[in-house]
């Protein structure tokens, strides 16, 4: 086995061509990494400025009833494990405003199928195995076999079998090393910025990196196939670069049209917040009427009357709009659900599909984003009422209470990881056996 390890590491590393692919993997990952820093700290120095501005606001507020319309904003923080991942997210500088409209409104994002809309790029350091990393294993996978000629004088010496399987063997060991001490170096250099991660960031990082590495090691098996099937021709890199293009943008774009048209069943986002709107006019009519029909009626009783319309919108006008956003949500989440359902079916579509959640920014980011935004709402509607009709002219108090405008995210690994880590797995297996049978007989036929 070390004669092999010796043997396969002076064909990878001493070779010219394949240390400038490498030079070039690791150069464009430093930049990415310091791109996704430098994007982190600058939100962080953002993120001040939103919390000041927030906190004046207030201050310049004369009474609870301009509050109400005025509001304030929760701002979405991704977790640090984000600047890896910067450009894998689904949802880019989202902010809501909470107010007693009710309209739930997050903008510089998409809400409902528009939601769908995001389109995959990959200039981040996520983006360097799903582009470079893919491409180099599969031209590693092509040239590890060299010619049917070569492998039969092999053949004189030692068993196919096992020089098939320690060939394999010895090249996953030394680029899967590469690409985890790349992933694990850089994991731990952002700590000299003053970046660290929580537990479950790590945790979470080393399970990416080990779909990352089952990745690479299918399109490795990939390129053998491939250049078995073709007889070792040189026509093969014509079909190397469409089957790579195939895997890496092609099949996830089609799963993505897929979900996005699986998403027009949608109901518009407008549609539910004119309905929500329409119920919200109904009772403000009503208390309308109420006035014009009691313009002689004593101020103390026109006072009760609208505590008792504020009691009468909490437990009915309010939990009907309510439930509207909740059903509407639920039916995004399906969608979400179909979609990581279809993405686990091969390895490029589940690692985007897991890139975008690791960020914290991909699609349950989005549903846990707006959870929160109704649960802070639910609770800010209850204390505007409560003030506007109690204390009306006392000096404005914040509803915020330390951070509780933002919006803490997590990165996290989607529901189905197991599932797909498996497949990919499978994939490797079925690919490795069906590359050695063609392959024994081209080296023994006649």
């Amino acid at each position: 086995m070390l004669a092999f390890l010796r043997f396969e590491w002076r064909r990878i590393f001493c070779v010219k061509k394949n240390l400038i692919s490498l030079g070039f993997i690791f150069l464009f990952s430093t930049y990415f990494v310091l791109s996704g820093v430098d994007e982190y700290r600058q939100f962080l120095s953002e993120k001040k400025i939103f919390l000041r501005y927030e906190r004046e606001k207030v201050s310049h507020v004369v009474n609870y009833s301009q509050y109400g319309g005025f509001g304030f904003r929760i701002l979405f923080e991704a977790p640090a494990l984000n600047l890896f991942f910067i450009n894998s997210n689904i949802l880019q500088d989202v902010e809501s405003n909470i107010d007693t409209f009710e309209m739930i409104e997050v903008e510089s994002s998409f809400k409902g199928n528009k939601l769908f809309l995001k389109r995959g790029y990959f200039k981040d350091f996520a983006g360097m195995p799903l582009i470079f990393g893919s491409l180099f294993m599969l031209y590693l996978g092509h040239v590890a076999l060299i010619s049917s000629a070569y492998l039969r004088f092999i053949a004189v010496n030692t068993s196919l079998l096992k020089y098939y399987v320690m060939t394999t063997i010895s090249r996953f060991f030394w680029m899967d090393l590469f690409f985890i001490a790349l992933s694990v170096g850089f994991f731990y250099l952002v700590g000299f910025w003053g970046i660290f991660f929580s537990r479950q960031e790590q945790s979470n990082y080393f399970f990416c990196l080990l779909f990352q590495i089952l990745f690479l090691n299918f399109f490795y098996l990939l390129g053998q196939l491939i250049t078995v099937l073709l007889r070792f021709r040189k026509i093969f890199f014509f079909w190397f670069f469409i089957v790579w293009f195939v895997c890496v943008f092609l099949l996830p774009e089609i799963n993505r049209l897929s979900v996005f048209n699986q998403s027009q069943a949608l109901e518009s986002a407008e549609k539910v917040n004119l309905e929500k709107f329409r119920t919200l006019m109904a009772l403000e009519k009503k208390f309308r009427d109420y006035l014009k029909e009691n313009q002689s009626v004593p101020l103390d009783q026109i006072q009760k009357m609208q505590k008792k319309f504020a009691v009468q919108y909490i437990n009915s006008t309010y939990l009907v709009n309510t439930s509207l956003e909740s059903r509407y949500l639920r039916t995004v989440e399906k969608v979400i659900a179909d979609h990581e359902r279809q993405a686990i079916l091969f390895p490029t579509t589940f690692y985007q599909f897991m890139t975008g959640e690791m960020s914290g920014k991909g699609y349950y980011g989005y549903l846990d984003f707006m959870d929160y935004i109704m649960q802070v709402r639910n609770r800010f509607i209850q204390f505007y009422l409560k003030k506007r009709y109690e204390e009306n002219n006392a000096k404005v108090e914040s509803f915020v209470k330390g951070d509780e405008n933002v919006f803490h995210s997590h990165s996290r690994l989607p529901r189905t990881y197991w599932i797909g880590a498996l497949v990919t797995l499978l994939y490797g297996i079925i690919l490795f056996i069906l590359t050695f049978r063609p392959l024994k007989r081209q080296v023994f036929q006649p």
